[in-house]
């Protein structure tokens, strides 16, 4: 039985022009987008924008509770988060920085892919 997933080719690792694989930040951007962003190109061109009206002072900050991440942009640097617990108390995932520059270029490339791919 196909499903819609099944019908929607995304690579399982998103690539953007300067991801390093294997850096802790550039990993966690690419789980916010496998996880939270999906296959959702206007929820991820909402992100996109937000992020951009940080980056041009247009807002002062932006945060956002996702499926499992908790983003909050800054105009250079971001703050992603696991939005729960482990499954033991305690055991949320440590909150890593990224370069708001990096979440943005990984957006875009994103937001390319799903238009190519639609």
């Amino acid at each position: 039985m196909s499903t819609q997933n099944d019908r929607l080719p995304m690579p399982m690792v998103p690539d953007w022009p300067g991801r390093k694989a294997g850096d802790a930040g550039h990993d966690r951007i690419a789980a916010l987008i496998v996880l939270d962003i999906q296959n959702a190109p206007q929820w991820a061109r909402r992100v996109l924008g937000e992020v951009e009206d940080v980056m041009s002072g247009a807002s002062s900050g932006w945060e956002m509770v996702m499926n499992a991440h908790i983003l909050t942009v800054g105009k250079t640097c971001c703050e992603i988060a696991a939005s729960h617990d482990g499954p033991e108390e305690g055991a949320c995932e440590d909150s890593i920085s990224v370069q708001t520059g990096d979440l943005k270029a990984a957006l875009v490339a994103w937001i390319a892919k799903m238009d190519r791919d639609a």
